[in-house]
């Protein structure tokens, strides 16, 4: 009898254990299941961040190359396309579409976007419904911003260029400025051109010497691409140069999809203009009769025509480039965009 009520003893201590053990079980797949869940949906979270910081920079490259401001219409088609190239979940990863009423403007150099995962396109869960939480609402907000240009990261043409004292450059196709004088209009053996420091790996003239003729139609062809700052002191480089000026901007106007001479920047934008016309250059206090120039700020010039002695004549406009900040918030400049926070 006492061996009976052992072996029943040790049977039900058994079956607790199966009990326990399978509730084990089902707590950790549950976990395990909820934790899948969770990770989906900070990958969404991430996703979309990301989809609206792209959205955002995009937007916000949309500038008026005339009145330096947003172009508003323009900036939501970009911030759209811009979104719908990322992916986030719903139940795998879908394109991220982006309403319009969710790009605004702040201030005129500003684009907010909104990106969502709500309603029908919820990201969806698998055991959170259990739990009552069947699509929830994921989100992700940024802003971007145009600064001006304090840094230009890459595309500087040698070329120094200075307002009049007291003014600014003119946006308009009635205000054509000389960019680089041709032969006997230089002051002192200075015709406009400036020399950059060595630039060991960046750029189509990397490594080439600072200075000489070679140099000049490469970079002025192609840009230079080590950084350039505001407050920098560089070199002139002196002569004419006629022949190396003719060349690059050849090369420039053959490289663009449209080459006819004497058209405002706004007919050769209509024509499809592919940009190989439109030149960076650094404001630079005056080069002619000078050794040394301080770089001041940075603007871009349309190439209206072909050089004939070695001159290049251009249309002032509004351009975002590849830079950083902290430039003067006036006169002619060109913006470089970042992500800022919401406010």
């Amino acid at each position: 009898m006492v061996l009976n009520l052992r072996g029943a003893s040790r049977r039900r201590e058994r079956g607790a254990v199966i009990i326990w053990l399978t509730l084990f079980l089902l707590v950790l797949i549950g976990f395990g299941s909820l934790s899948v869940d969770v990770a989906k949906l900070a990958a969404a979270r991430t996703q979309l961040q990301n989809a609206a910081d792209a959205a955002a920079l995009a937007g916000a490259s949309a500038l008026d190359p005339g009145t330096a401001m947003i172009v508003q219409p323009l900036a939501i088609t970009r911030a759209q396309a811009a979104a719908l190239s990322n992916k986030a979940f719903i139940t795998d990863p879908q394109p991220v579409v982006l309403a319009a009423a969710d790009v605004t403007f702040p201030t005129p150099l500003r684009v907010r976007v909104k990106v969502r995962r709500e309603g029908s396109e919820s990201v969806v869960t698998t055991l959170a419904q259990v739990l009552g939480i069947k699509q929830p609402s994921v989100t992700a907000t940024a802003t971007a911003k145009l600064d001006t240009v304090g840094t230009a990261l890459c595309g500087v043409v040698p070329l120094g260029v200075s307002p009049n004292a007291g003014q600014n450059f003119q946006i308009g196709c009635a205000n054509l400025y000389t960019l680089k004088t041709g032969g006997g209009a230089g002051g002192g053996g200075e015709y406009g051109a400036i020399n950059f420091s060595y630039c060991a790996n960046q750029g189509v003239c990397a490594g080439m010497n600072p200075s000489g003729g070679n140099t000049f139609r490469c970079l002025l062809t192609n840009g230079y691409c080590c950084p350039l700052t505001v407050g920098q002191v560089v070199d002139t480089e002196s002569g004419n140069m006629a022949g190396p000026t003719k060349q690059a901007i050849n090369s420039r106007f053959a490289a663009d999809a449209v080459t006819t001479e004497n058209i405002c920047y706004s007919d050769y934008v209509s024509r499809g203009g592919t940009g190989q016309r439109v030149v960076l250059l650094p404001i630079t206090t005056p080069v002619a009769g000078n050794r040394q120039v301080t770089i001041l700020g940075f603007c871009a010039f349309f190439i209206r025509n072909r050089p004939g002695n070695g001159d290049i004549v251009g249309e002032f406009m509004y351009q975002v480039i590849a830079g950083t900040g902290g430039g003067s918030g006036t006169g002619p400049v060109v913006f470089s965009l970042r992500l800022v926070p919401n406010s």
